[in-house]
């Protein structure tokens, strides 16, 4: 598996790293959380990240990342899914990619599940290539933080020269709208919500199954958070699949037991 770590400068300016030092007092550490802040849960847990659709010219890969000690860096350690090539056809529908003809995994299951360790920090990141033959020519990260020039990988670079040190949001999360024919901003096809409205999940969301959306900073800076989407949901325990399972039984059981109770003796 190819290893890439997205790393954390350490030369600042006075004014950025003040910056820094302020949004770290200001964030409350939280023992749960999925979205524009980090990856973090307070129990071992496992996601399942189901494909949806891609769309536009990059080729583009979506991988899971962990954070190193001291959150000085995150390394790639698992690769959900990945573009074989741009589309399925061309520019055809907004250069729709869909799974088995422009987009597989490495196991080739539309569905990849992922355990995220108790208090570890992780990100998901988007790496693209726009032509040039580099896999990891430029990435968009769902951690807002890291979409700024605080943070770099070796040979690649992030496309959005406007973002300073807090970062740009490039993935959103939630019960949002897309609309792929439609030119108009995110804000106003989802009735004037922002992508700042649609920044975290909650457990119930993810434990009924929600959607993430990327924008790969391309296009122009478009922020369509339209060009790679998946769906997450929390991964049933195996112990709990067993224990539905024997209630099932026993409730099956309980009701043949109460209607042999109920039969007239003959």
């Amino acid at each position: 598996m190819t290893t890439l770590t997205l790393v954390k400068k350490t030369s600042f300016t006075i004014a950025s790293l003040a910056t820094t030092i302020l949004l770290s007092i200001c964030t409350p550490v939280q023992a749960f959380m999925f979205g524009t802040k980090g990856i973090q849960f307070d129990e071992d847990t496992s996601i399942n990240f189901t494909f949806d659709e891609s769309h536009g010219s990059y080729q583009s890969s979506l991988w899971v990342a962990q954070a190193q000690s001291g959150n000085t860096g995150y390394t790639n350690i698992a690769k959900l899914f990945y573009e074989i090539q741009p589309s399925d056809n061309g520019a055809a529908d907004e250069s729709k990619g869909s799974f088995g003809k422009a987009v597989t995994s490495d196991n080739g299951s539309i569905t990849q599940t992922i355990k995220f360790v108790q208090d570890q920090t992780y990100a998901l990141l988007l790496w693209s290539d726009s032509g040039t033959g580099q896999q990891f020519e430029q990435y968009a990260s769902s951690s807002t933080l890291m979409n700024s020039p605080t943070w770099f990988a070796a040979n690649t670079q992030f496309r959005r020269d406007d973002c300073v040190v807090t970062g740009c949001q490039q993935a959103v999360f939630g019960d949002f709208k897309l609309d792929y024919n439609s030119s108009d901003s995110f804000t106003n096809i989802n009735g004037g919500k922002g992508p700042e409205q649609y920044s975290l999940l909650t457990l119930a969301q993810l434990a009924q199954g929600t959607k993430i959306s990327f924008d790969d900073a391309g296009g122009n800076n478009d922020a369509d958070f339209q060009d790679f989407i998946v769906s997450a949901e929390v991964a049933p325990e195996p112990l709990t699949v067993f224990g539905t399972m024997l209630g099932i039984g026993a409730l099956a059981a309980a009701r043949g037991k109460k209607k042999r109770q109920q039969q007239p003796e003959k």
